[in-house]
């Protein structure tokens, strides 16, 4: 049998190639591909720094991603209405990976002071283990030790109480995410889809990388951000005060779940609707749902007599339709506070019915 030729063999290269980017990764089997762990605490967990990157990661086919808590009861994703079942306790995660995941995520937390898990993390430092946060999970490394004498970056609310509570770390306002050594940390809420994305990006390589942005209809990460252009203005301090005290116009929100529904969707949509000072988001339908990639949802056992509202999860572009769907419903200027608790660039904007924001 001849050789091939050489325009034969990069033919063969290509479509090879095309293969592999067209099936994504995830026929690679769990041993070959590096282990992400996402932290869940039991006394509760931020919906959308759990949810947007187990989706994302899951997604690329390329990583194993797994949420894991100390215990095996399902942890409550605020600020809402809804529990996720852990896929592993931390006693599991030692017996299976004595040697420790290859990156661990930790989201926004109720407990940032936990000292058992401040003394697991600083353990998986030392073996070598990457470590990353979501937003306000950052306190719960700096509570660790893990950033002194780092850089670091935080949501904008907490730059300045961080500030003055770690004076050993370099807090950055003007990226949406620094990595210092084996540590990387996100900006608000919003920075942890961009900063999975560049995780994603270092782990399984920049195709596998901008494949899932595509598939997800994600833009492809961008560091670049200016967080003094959060801030809290005597404008969105009235208008919190004014939806807080129009008490008789709050609402319940149903965000009804299906089978295969979209993580990222519904992490942004019961954080959001949530976040209004004039609604809770409460997930309903069977009493216990399995998203696209395998997480399972669990709604309230008492759920409200009855809901003022039911919203369908967004398409894509999430983060703005659902911004867009709170302006419908409650008025441009909230709409555009809940994107600034976001950190995202919608909650800068102007709101055109809001001159003083």
């Amino acid at each position: 049998m001849r050789p091939p030729t050489p325009i034969l063999s990069r033919l063969a290269a290509g479509l090879a190639a095309a293969v592999v980017l067209a099936t994504g990764a995830a026929a690679r089997p769990a041993a070959d591909r590096p282990l992400v762990v996402i932290l869940a605490d039991p006394k509760g967990t931020v919906a959308t720094d759990l949810l947007a990157p187990y989706a994302i990661l899951a997604e690329s086919g390329a990583v194993e991603v797994k949420v894991v808590s100390p215990t095996a009861a399902p942890v409550r994703l605020t600020p809402g209405h809804a529990w996720v079942r852990p896929q592993m306790t931390l006693a599991e995660l030692e017996r299976t990976r004595p040697g420790g995941p290859d990156v661990v995520i930790v989201p926004a937390m109720e407990d940032e002071e936990n000292t058992v898990r401040a003394r697991w993390l600083r353990a998986q430092l030392r073996r070598g283990v990457r470590i990353m946060s979501i937003c306000n999970g950052a306190r719960v490394l700096a509570a660790a030790g893990l950033l002194d004498g780092r850089q670091a970056t935080i949501h904008w609310y907490s730059q300045g109480k961080v500030a003055k509570r770690y004076p050993e770390v370099t807090w950055r306002r003007d990226v949406r995410w620094v990595t210092d050594g084996p540590v990387t940390t996100t900006a608000g809420i919003s920075a942890g889809e961009p900063g999975t994305l560049q995780l994603l990006r270092e782990l399984a390589g920049d195709a596998v990388m901008r494949s899932t942005a595509a598939r997800l209809r994600q833009p492809l990460p961008d560091p670049r951000h200016d967080g003094r252009a959060y801030r809290l203005t005597l404008p969105r301090m009235a208008l919190v005060v004014g939806n807080l005290a129009a008490f008789w116009r709050r609402e319940t929100v149903a965000l009804p779940l299906s089978p295969g529904f979209d993580e990222l969707a519904l992490g942004t949509a019961i954080d959001a609707w949530s976040r209004t000072y004039r609604s809770e988001a409460w997930v309903t339908g069977a009493p216990a749902v399995r998203s696209r990639h395998g997480l399972v949802i669990h709604r309230s056992r008492d759920l409200p007599d009855r809901f003022d509202r039911r919203v369908a999860l967004p398409g894509p572009d999430v983060m703005v339709r659902t911004f867009e769907q709170i302006g419908r419903a409650y008025g441009e200027p909230t709409a555009r506070f809940v994107g600034l608790q976001f950190e995202h660039p919608y909650g800068v904007a102007r709101a055109r019915s809001d001159p003083g924001s």
